[in-house]
C-alpha cells in the first residue's frame, strides 16, 4: 500500500510551524528577561548583547507575525517552510555570533550549544536538510574561534565540545525524525485502510439497498427511505405500483436474458420519470413501486397515465403477449392522506388491489384504489 510523501512531509511542515511558534515565543519570553537583567546589571548602558537581545525579540516577533499573515490569509504552507528554515538559520547565526561575543568575557560556547540541541529536538527534518542548516554557522562560528579567541588550547577545547555536540544533535534528529516519519506513515496507511473500510461498506450498503439488475433502489432501499423520511407524525402518502403486463410470456417467447433487458430498459424510463420529486424502486420481480408525499390524485393520475404512455411508445416487441404487440405496463394507485409507517403494509396492498382492477380492465392503464 502506497502512502502519499506529500502528505507525510505536509505533516512534519505543519508540526515543524506549531513547534516553531513555540520556540519563538520561548525566545521572546527569554530576550525580554536577558533585556531587563542587562539594563539592570549595566544601568541601562548600551552594549553588544543589549543588541543581540533585542534584534533576536524582534526577529522573533516579527517571524510569528508573518506565520499569522501566511496561515491566515494565504495558507501557503511552502512558503511558510521557508519562514521556519529562515528563522532557525538565522538563531543559529544568531547563537554563533553570541558565542564568538563571549569569547571576549566568559569564554564558552554554551549559546551556540544550546541552540544547536534546540534545534535538533525543535525542528524535525531529512538528515542533509539538517546538516544544511547547521554547515555555514558552524563553518562560521569554528573560522571566528580562529579569529577571536587567542587561546589556541581553548580552541582546540570548543572545537572538541562543538564536534561532539554536532554528532549528537545530528544523530538525534536522525532517530527523532525517523521516529516521526513512522509514526505519520502509520497515521496515513491506517487513515487508507479506513478510507477503504469506508468504500467497502458504502458498497456492501448499496449491494443490500439497490437492484443488481436494474440500478435502482430494491425493496430494503423503499423502507431504508421511508424510515429516514417520514419520521413519526402521518403524512400523505402515495403508492404507485406497476406491473410490466404478460412479462411470463416475454421471457417464455425471448427468453430471462431478453427479460432483464427489458426490466433494465424499463427500470431507467421510471428512474428518468422520477427525476428528483418522485421515490421509484424495483418491488420484486416485475413490479416496480414509486412513493409519493402530499401528491394530489388528479396530479397523481396524470403522472400514471403518462408513465404508461411512455412506456408502450417505446415499441418494445413483445409478439407473445395476448394483449399488445409491445411491452405495456399496468398501474395501481393508492393514498392514505394520515399514513404512518405501520400502515404502509396495507397502503401497498391497496394499491396492489387497484393494479389487480387495471390488469382486469384491460391493462396498459392506471387505476385508483377505492
Amino acid at each position: 500500500m502506497d502512502v502519499s510523501i506529500q502528505q507525510i512531509s505536509k505533516k512534519f511542515n505543519i508540526d515543524n510551524i506549531h513547534r516553531a511558534k513555540y520556540f519563538a515565543w520561548i525566545a521572546i519570553m527569554l530576550e525580554s528577561l536577558l533585556i531587563v537583567l542587562n539594563i539592570v546589571q549595566n544601568k541601562a548602558t548600551w552594549n553588544y548583547y543589549l543588541l543581540f537581545y533585542i534584534l533576536l525579540l524582534v526577529f522573533s516577533a516579527l517571524f510569528l507575525v508573518l506565520l499569522y499573515v501566511l496561515d491566515k490569509r494565504f495558507y501557503h504552507y511552502k512558503l511558510m517552510k521557508i519562514a521556519i528554515w529562515s528563522y532557525y538559520w538565522f538563531t543559529l547565526m544568531w547563537g554563533a555570533s553570541i558565542t564568538l561575543l563571549d569569547q571576549s568575557s566568559y569564554g564558552q560556547v554554551t549559546a551556540y550549544l544550546i541552540n544547536l540541541l534546540g534545534i535538533a529536538v525543535m525542528y524535525h527534518v531529512r538528515l542533509k536538510y539538517f546538516i544544511l542548516l547547521q554547515s555555514i554557522p558552524t563553518f562560521y562560528l569554528l573560522g571566528g574561534l580562529l579569529i577571536v579567541q587567542p587561546d589556541s588550547a581553548i580552541v582546540f577545547a570548543h572545537f572538541i565540545n562543538i564536534a561532539l555536540f554536532i554528532v549528537i544533535s545530528v544523530v538525534g534528529s536522525y532517530f527523532i525524525y525517523r521516529g516521526y516519519y513512522k509514526m505519520f506513515e502509520q497515521e496515513q496507511l491506517l487513515l487508507q485502510k479506513n478510507n477503504q473500510l469506508t468504500f467497502v461498506n458504502s458498497d456492501l450498503q448499496l449491494l443490500a439497498t439497490h437492484d443488481e439488475l436494474t440500478a435502482i433502489p430494491n425493496r430494503r432501499g423503499l423502507y431504508d427511505y421511508v424510515e429516514a423520511t417520514m419520521g413519526e407524525e402521518p403524512r400523505h402518502i402515495t403508492a404507485v405500483l406497476l406491473d410490466i403486463d404478460a412479462f411470463k410470456y416475454f421471457n417464455d417467447y425471448y427468453g430471462h436474458l431478453e427479460g432483464d433487458k427489458v426490466l433494465q430498459e424499463v427500470a431507467a424510463i421510471l428512474k428518468e420519470l422520477a427525476g428528483e420529486h418522485y421515490f421509484v424502486a424495483r418491488f420484486g420481480g416485475e413490479e416496480f413501486i414509486y412513493l409519493m408525499f402530499d401528491v394530489e390524485r388528479k396530479t397523481t393520475m396524470h403522472f400514471a397515465n403518462k408513465i404508461c404512455n411512455v412506456v408502450e411508445q417505446r415499441r418494445i416487441q413483445h409478439k407473445a403477449s395476448p394483449f399488445f404487440p409491445y411491452v405495456t405496463v399496468s398501474i395501481g394507485i393508492a393514498t392514505n392522506p394520515f399514513c404512518k409507517k405501520d400502515d404502509l403494509h396495507q397502503l401497498f396492498q391497496d394499491a396492489d388491489t387497484a393494479l389487480y382492477r387495471a390488469k382486469k380492465a384491460g391493462r396498459n392503464r392506471a387505476e385508483l384504489s377505492i
